[in-house]
């Protein structure tokens, strides 16, 4: 099993440390393939052990052509195979950020969640690729730069959610900043399982869910040359369907807000599934 960085070996792709070369822990890896924009992307989100629902994600994306296959991390503690799942995203070159669940897997902290993995089980390779893991990832696409990260930026313990009745609002001073500093076009995000867009101004936030069997797994197909996105769901025999196909731009009826500041708790966001669910997972 190979342990290099996904995407590192791969000649499409180079890696950049920021305009003065040195790129601190805190700053994303900034990601450019061909030296043109990423047009379609793959969106996989927090994985948790399911090895077979990744493999089934990996071969609808190749099925469907994509430049960029992405992952919001928490590869660990799930039901499946860890080893597995690291094996096929290195295969696919998949760009992966770390989520707080491999943070407490290399840390050996917070043990006692269900299906929870131990650094002792793991192999070298294995503990090597979770050690290299990203925080954040830029990525350059036709419709801007995108960021990737598990919760924002470089806390993979943050939530944004602008509050129901299951889950009161989740602001975020950091996505605030990002907000403000207008450089982010898009940012994707996992952590709370729950495939949303969220509009403000000039950032549109979206949670890619999860491929874990207890919380509606699915991948989305994002087009930005097209301004199309189309949402996927496992059916009962383990194959992703489309559920729901809409644009990536901001419609008439979508609720925008300036920043998470603005969050009162009175408007949902766009939900990625083909009905709403009352809050969040």
């Amino acid at each position: 099993m190979t342990h290099t960085m996904p995407g590192l070996d791969d000649k499409r792709r180079t890696t950049t440390r920021g305009a003065a070369g040195a790129r601190t822990a805190n700053e994303p890896r900034v990601v450019k393939t061909n030296g043109r924009p990423a047009i379609r992307l793959g969106i996989i989100g927090d994985v948790h052990a399911e090895h077979e629902h990744l493999q089934e994600a990996l071969r609808l994306f190749d099925h469907h052509g994509v430049d960029e296959l992405l992952c919001t991390g928490d590869l660990a503690d799930g039901p499946g195979c860890i080893e597995r799942c690291i094996e096929l995203l290195a295969e696919h070159n998949v760009l992966t950020v770390r989520g707080n669940h491999e943070r407490w897997l290399l840390d050996d902290k917070v043990r006692h969640v269900a299906h929870a993995h131990h650094r002792a089980e793991l192999s070298s390779d294995a503990l090597a690729f979770l050690s290299a893991l990203p925080k954040q990832i830029e990525l350059s696409t036709c419709a801007g730069p995108l960021l990737l990260c598990h919760g924002v930026g470089d806390r993979d313990m943050v939530k944004v959610w602008p509050g129901s009745d299951r889950l009161e609002p989740q602001r975020s001073e950091l996505l605030d900043q990002l907000i403000d500093a207008g450089h982010f076009r898009w940012l994707i995000n996992g952590h709370m399982h729950y495939r949303t867009l969220l509009h403000f101004g000039g950032l549109t936030l979206m949670n890619a869910g999860t491929l874990s069997r207890r919380h509606r797994p699915g991948v989305t197909l994002i087009d930005f040359g097209s301004s199309q996105l189309t949402a996927f769901e496992f059916d009962g025999g383990g194959q992703l369907q489309p559920v729901l196909v809409r644009s990536t731009e901001a419609q008439d009826d979508d609720p925008r807000w300036d920043n998470t500041a603005a969050f009162c708790g009175d408007q949902s966001p766009v939900v990625l599934y083909p009905s709403t669910e009352p809050g969040t997972s």
